[in-house]
C-alpha cells in the first residue's frame, strides 16, 4: 500500500527523529532523505514521535521484504527435494535413495536443531544415495509450541508443497527460541517468509494434520524412541533397518552410513 503524501517538517524536526532513532544505517539515512524531499508537498509540520512512526514502518516494510527474498533464497538451496512427495511425506533428495534417514525429531529440542544443517549436508553430498526423511516428535516438555510448530510445518507443505516445507522448516530451526520458547505467533512468522498468514491461521484452527503428527509420535514410541534426535536408517535394498539416538556431527552419520552400505 503507498504511504499518504507527507506534511511538511522542520529540518529540526528531522534532526531530532535521528537522535531518537540512533540512527546507523545507510537504509534509514535515505529514509529520513525521502521524507525531507516530500516537503513541497506538506501543509504541516510533523513532531518527531511522527517522523519516527513513519520512519518505523518504511523500515518495517523493507525489512520483511528482506527476510521474503531471503527465503525464496532459501528455496533454492532445497532444490533437492521435489515439489511433491508420494503419501505427502517430508522428503528431501531423491526418492529412489537406496538409504533414508527418518529424523525423529522435535523444532524446539536444541539438538536438533544443531544437528539439521549436518544431516542435509549428508544428503547433499551422497550423489543420490541418502535421502532424508522429517518425522514429528514433539517432546511433551515443549508443547504446546513443538506440536503447533510441528502443525505449521504440515500447513505450508500442504499449501505450498515439499520443497517450500523443508524451508519453512529451516527457518523454524533458525528462528525459534527452543525449549517450548517458539517463534510467537504462527501467522505473523509465515508472513515474514511471504506465505499466507490467513492461510496458516485457518489450519491451524482445524484439525488438519494431527492425525499425521500423532501417527509419527506413536511410530517413534513404538521403536523406543523417548528422546530426540534420532534417526532410524532404512536400507531400502536389504531391508534392514538401524536405530540410532542422540546427537550425531555429520562426520559420524557419514561412518554409520558407509558402514551400512558396506554391510
Amino acid at each position: 500500500m503507498d504511504l499518504p503524501v507527507m506534511p511538511k517538517f522542520t529540518q529540526v524536526a528531522v534532526f531530532a527523529a535521528l537522535g531518537v532513532l540512533s540512527v546507523s544505517h545507510a537504509y534509514q539515512f535515505s529514509e529520513i532523505q525521502t521524507l525531507k524531499q516530500e516537503r513541497s508537498q506538506a501543509t504541516q509540520a510533523l513532531t518527531s514521535n511522527e517522523i519516527v512512526s513513519i520512519v518505523d514502518q518504511r523500515l518495517d516494510v523493507a525489512e520483511q521484504r528482506r527476510a521474503q527474498d531471503k527465503f525464496q533464497t532459501l528455496i533454492a538451496d532445497y532444490e533437492l527435494a521435489s515439489p511433491r512427495v508420494p503419501e505427502d511425506r517430508l522428503v528431501y533428495g531423491s526418492i529412489n535413495a537406496r538409504l533414508t534417514m527418518q529424523e525423529f525429531s522435535d523444532i524446539e529440542c536444541p539438538f536438533c536443531r544443531k544437528m539439521h544443517g549436518g544431516l542435509k549436508s549428508v544428503v547433499d553430498n551422497s550423489q543420490g544415495v541418502v535421502n532424508w526423511e522429517f518425522k514429528h516428535f514433539p517432546l511433551s516438555g515443549h508443547n504446546p509450541a513443538a506440536a503447533m510448530q510441528a502443525k505449521a510445518v504440515e500447513c505450508v507443505r500442504e499449501s505450498y508443497g515439499n520443497r517450500v516445507a523443508w524451508a519453512a522448516l529451516d527457518q523454524f530451526f533458525e528462528k525459534t527460541r527452543s525449549n517450548g520458547q517458539g517463534v510467537g505467533d504462527l501467522p505473523t512468522f509465515a508472513r515474514s517468509m511471504g506465505l499466507s498468514g490467513k492461510a496458516m491461521e485457518l489450519c491451524l484452527q482445524s484439525d488438519a494434520h494431527q492425525d499425521r503428527i500423532t501417527q509419527d509420535y506413536r511410530e517413534g514410541s513404538r521403536m523406543g524412541i523417548t528422546g530426540t534426535p534420532a534417526l532410524r536408517i532404512l536400507d531400502h535394498k536389504t531391508g534392514r533397518d538401524y536405530l540410532i539416538k542422540g546427537y550425531k556431527t555429520p562426520e559420524q552419520l557419514a561412518q554409520a552410513l558407509q558402514q551400512i552400505l558396506g554391510a
